[in-house]
């Protein structure tokens, strides 16, 4: 065979000529005419994919939007984006003239838009691509999402220190301590990973404020424990909340604290409840490059564990024999399987040896106690967790004597604390000012 390579042909720029050989020619009159209808008739077509389009915008969108809403009544909840959608807004004329109307039927139609949930992953993955490490208060950096906080209201801050001082103040004297724990979240653990110059606030400092503020209160230092544990896997990646071994950490600290001996993890059999947990953050960002989250449950192995739950949703009480409701790791919000969905009262009676029970505890909490208190049961043997975000009705009117508790713990992540303005109710509720 003959492998030698044959001549080729130098190739020869094109001539103007050549460029234009393949192009409708004028006639002989020199008349360009026989061009003109096709160049028109590419400039029409190109007009009515433009008005195609922006009717598709204008007209087709919103009104099978409106087909859409029809089917979503009001009480509709979006179990991607863990969250009840806006109700279509009460029209009359007082909402007209105020814009309310107008205001809510813009959060009613952007709730159920068509495709609300593929333009929401497209704009953030367009916001990736441009960079920003930072979509809707959301932290993502080195492969997890974390709750942004950028420092706190102290007029409103210490509004919620007073009442809680006060109702500790109240009870000296009743053999009854008052403990406030403060939990950090993932943007202060992992600061290091944070872009610089992101605003992220110390909650360090914000956390030693809150516990010196008090002589009557007892802060339960949680903070250094987290940091050194820092590389396990404490806090859920797509989630705001920590995780069961997070919570387990903070529970060892706290017995020191609260007296009380806490078990080794050796003592518990960890059960991998679910693999596919996607958290709140998800939920705002969308963002499915973050790996699933893994829910822990923390059972005691001797099987000693014998307990009752009563659960009040503000209207009746329900008992249960379990803190677990495994019904929620089939769905969205699997959190929830942690004692269930946030309500305004629990209380929690766990049979224990005289040895083991430290007595009774009140709780005030935010949804971080949720799997703290699996934890806890194991030394008190009731337990009362109220959730003041749902409770406006006196504390005696829900038959809780506040007095009657061996202690107290408030238990807050950071955020929630410098946020939430229902602690401040405290001092009403408790009937300290009548």
């Amino acid at each position: 065979m003959n492998n030698a390579k044959q001549p080729t042909e130098k190739a020869e720029p094109l001539t103007e000529q050549e460029t234009i050989s393949d192009m409708p020619s004028p006639d002989e009159s020199g008349d360009t005419s026989a061009v003109q209808p096709t160049e028109k008739k590419r400039f029409l077509n190109y007009k009515l994919l433009t008005v195609i389009l922006i009717a598709a915008i204008l007209i087709i969108l919103p009104v099978t939007t409106l087909i859409k809403a029809v089917g979503m009544p009001d009480g509709t909840f979006s179990e991607t984006e863990n969250r009840y959608l806006a109700d279509f807004p009460e029209l009359n004329m007082d909402s007209i003239l105020t814009e309310d109307f107008m205001e809510g039927f813009e959060d009613y139609f952007s709730d159920r838009f068509i495709l609300r949930e593929d333009w929401i992953n497209l704009k953030n993955n367009v916001d990736r691509l441009l960079g920003k490490t930072e979509i809707k208060d959301i932290f993502t950096a080195d492969g997890r999402m974390m709750e942004a906080w950028k420092g706190w209201d102290e007029k409103s801050v210490n509004e919620n220190l007073d009442a809680m001082s006060a109702f500790a103040e109240s009870h000296v004297g009743k053999n009854q301590k008052v403990y406030l724990m403060l939990s950090p979240n993932a943007q202060e653990i992992y600061k290091e990973t944070l872009p610089p110059f992101c605003g992220a606030a110390d909650q360090k400092a914000f956390i030693d404020m809150c516990g010196k503020y008090s002589e009557y209160v007892t802060p339960v230092g949680i903070y250094n424990i987290l940091s050194a544990e820092r590389d396990k896997y404490i806090f859920y990646r797509t989630d705001h909340h920590w995780t069961s071994l997070g919570a387990f950490f903070a529970y060892t600290e706290a017995g020191k604290i609260m007296g009380f001996e806490p078990y080794g993890i050796d003592y518990f059999n960890i059960e991998h409840a679910s693999d596919d947990f996607r958290g709140t953050l998800y939920s705002q960002t969308l963002d499915g490059g973050i790996k699933p989250d893994i829910i822990d449950f923390y059972i005691p192995s001797d099987g000693s564990q014998k307990l009752k739950m009563t659960v009040f949703d503000g209207e009746e009480s329900t008992e249960y024999n379990s803190l677990y409701f495994r019904e929620y790791l089939d769905k969205k919000d699997k959190y929830s399987s942690f004692l269930g969905l946030n309500v305004p009262m629990l209380t929690i009676e766990s049979e224990l040896s005289e040895d083991a029970d430290k007595g009774s505890l009140l709780i005030f909490r935010d949804s971080y106690a949720n799997s703290l208190i699996p934890f806890l049961v194991n030394h008190y043997s009731k337990i009362t967790v109220l959730d003041l975000r749902y409770i406006n009705t006196k504390f005696k009117d829900l038959g809780i004597d506040t007095n009657s508790y061996s202690a107290v713990l408030f238990a807050y992540n950071t955020i929630t604390f410098s946020e939430d303005t229902n602690i401040r109710k405290l001092t009403y509720l408790d009937g300290l000012d009548d």
